[in-house]
């Protein structure tokens, strides 16, 4: 018998060694980020600061996504890949710098995180195009699934990290870290030799390209239906991991105790689920994707409802299963409905909402939770959200049929 499809992924192809550079390069991230969302709720207090933080790393994503697609179709993407982790790493130094001799504001780590938030959204379309470049089509459902796992996994051993970094040591060094592990995937980077892409049909212009890029997306259906399933998923339940620091607050004795537990209990159940999901067909797909997100939007109101901290970690849980579940599915459905020549444009688009739903969400929850409260803030955000999905169902039924 042959190697099971995740063991092939990892040990006979370059992924393997991606995975492994990608995962010390998230670590950082993870760490950097809890790192700033503990700074930000230390400093203000304020849920409304801390969804201004997400929106600053995670909405530019909204205005440069849709060129860095372009550029991913366009350009070498594993070079666009090195130059923007090293500026990555150069930025988490600055920060450090800026912390340690005390000239680092609120107004200051906000726009880091902004410039942080634009190189994401400039690398994103080129490295999620390059896993086909490193495995066969036929095993892209276990490096979608292996490649969640590893960013999942990240995010539980980065809060943890970092909440045990600044107990015990100085705040500062977690960005230190950030830093030291980002040039460390530089050097695994440099190593990889990638599979040649499709030649690029020459003499169209750059917007005419991304204008294509999107008319494909709006001309099918059911790719347009579940970008749209993970536009409201995203602001309304995934926005609940950038909130964790003021749940943590009303749940947890020690805010960052709190803090690093949940952010950990939701890693958990992300990496459970991306280590035992299998892809299915198209059809039962769009269907997975609509019951996730409304599973997860019931556990984002007990969440906020939580009055002891086992309750909390188990809505956490829940949360990090669904995302995951919802994201994992939707980025294989993505990656093997589009073809290679217009992959880096559509995957901007997924990326695109991916990271700005969240921080979209986040914003507008925090902004309603300093005036009605959290929980009831909550409480409306995810009832909207499955009134919208139980709407949806019947787009997806004619959907489905139109992909089987």
């Amino acid at each position: 018998m042959g190697r099971p499809a995740q063991l092939r992924v990892l040990l006979e192809t370059q992924f393997g060694q991606f995975c492994a550079g990608n995962g010390l390069s998230l670590i950082g991230t993870w760490m950097q980020r809890t790192a700033c969302s503990w700074l930000v709720w230390d400093w203000s207090h304020s849920v409304f600061w801390l969804g201004l933080l997400s929106a600053g790393d995670l909405l530019p994503s909204m205005v440069i996504g849709p060129f860095a697609g372009v550029a991913a179709d366009r350009w070498d993407r594993l070079r666009q890949n090195m130059h923007a982790q090293v500026a990555s790493a150069l930025l988490a130094a600055l920060t450090a710098l800026l912390l340690a001799i005390q000239q680092l504001g609120m107004v200051e780590l906000v726009l880091l995180m902004t410039l942080q938030g634009t190189l994401s959204a400039v690398i994103q379309p080129a490295r999620l195009a390059m896993v086909q470049q490193m495995v066969p089509r036929e095993d892209m459902g276990a490096a979608v699934a292996l490649n969640s796992v590893v960013v999942n996994l990240t995010r539980m051993i980065g809060p943890a990290l970092a909440g045990a970094m600044i107990l015990h040591w100085h705040v500062v060094w977690v960005f230190v870290a950030n830093a030291g592990v980002t040039f460390a995937f530089v050097a695994v980077l440099a190593r990889l030799r990638l599979v040649e892409a499709q030649p690029r049909r020459e003499g169209s212009g750059f917007l005419a390209e991304m204008a294509e890029g999107f008319a494909h997306i709006v001309n099918t259906g059911p790719l347009w239906l579940i970008l749209l399933v993970m536009l409201c998923g995203g602001s309304m339940v995934r926005a609940m991991i950038e909130l964790i620091p003021a749940i943590a607050a009303g749940t947890f004795a020690h805010s960052a105790t709190g803090l690093a537990v949940l952010s950990g209990a939701a890693a958990f159940g992300a990496v459970a689920s991306g280590l035992t999901m299998q892809v299915g067909r198209a059809a039962r797909i769009l269907y997975a994707v609509l019951m996730w997100w409304m599973l997860g939007a019931v556990a984002a109101i007990v969440l906020t409802q939580a009055r002891t901290p086992v309750v909390a970690v188990i809505a956490a849980v829940v949360i990090g299963t669904a995302i995951t579940r919802g994201l994992v599915s939707t980025q294989t459905f993505v990656q093997l409905t589009t073809p290679d020549g217009l992959r880096g444009r559509v995957l901007s688009v997924h990326g695109l909402i991916a990271r700005g739903s969240p921080a979209l969400g986040a914003l507008l929850i925090g902004f309603a939770a300093d005036r009605i409260g959290l929980p009831r803030a909550v409480e409306l955000s995810s009832g909207l959200l499955l009134l919208v999905l139980l709407a949806l169902f019947p787009l997806a039924r004619r959907a489905a049929a139109r992909v089987d």
